[in-house]
């Protein structure tokens, strides 16, 4: 189902960071969310998973989601091992530790797979966040600058590995990054001239 932002008013205190904005994200499909730091993309993607709350304004098409999400920081199970870390999103862990372990190899963290999160370098996190995601079962995927600090090696393989897990989703990418946004195939949003609601 697609999604709708419908007159969304946000501030924090006298700060005010989102004004009467209107956005539309199609079924199916992945919509990038580009503009300056401080320019309200974190805030509007906090809005739609439900971290959040508006001050005026309403979601449409929320109902029947199930979310899945990459913040900007890894947000990890540091005492856990990266399986575990995986696992965690999973409703019986045991019957989908082989689907766990494929992902985790995919991402080049085969041989790291019981060592602790906490013990990751940062690159190493980030593709672990990405695999955690990407496990759980989702037909929304919010990804907020996913691909930040990754080995520029690594980056292109990481980046292919969420283009094919997330396929026929509907996904939300935050990037400053056009080429990122353009592997993707994404409707572009520029948040500094945001369109109302254009299908």
């Amino acid at each position: 189902m697609a999604l709708e932002l419908r007159h969304i008013y946000k501030n924090f205190g006298d700060h005010n960071v989102l004004t009467n904005l209107s956005l539309f994200f199609p079924e199916n499909r992945v919509t990038a969310i580009m503009g300056p730091s401080g320019s309200g993309k974190t805030t509007i993607i906090n809005i739609i998973a439900g971290l959040q709350t508006p001050d005026h304004g309403e979601i449409a098409g929320l109902r029947g989601h199930k979310f899945s999400m990459v913040f900007q920081e890894d947000r990890l199970l540091e005492h856990r091992s990266g399986l575990n870390n995986v696992l965690y999103v999973l409703p019986r862990p045991k019957a989908h530790e082989t689907r766990a372990l494929e992902l985790l190899n995919q991402a080049g963290l085969a041989q790291d797979v019981y060592k602790r999160a906490r013990d990751y370098s940062g690159g190493m996190k980030r593709r672990l966040a990405l695999c955690r995601a990407l496990a759980a079962d989702f037909s929304l995927l919010i990804l907020d600058e996913p691909f930040k600090g990754l080995d520029a090696a690594l980056k292109p393989k990481i980046m292919a590995m969420v283009k094919t897990r997330a396929a026929e989703k509907t996904v939300i990418l935050v990037t400053h990054d056009k080429e990122e946004a353009a592997f993707f195939g994404s409707r572009i949003i520029d948040i500094t001239n945001p369109p109302n609601i254009c299908h």
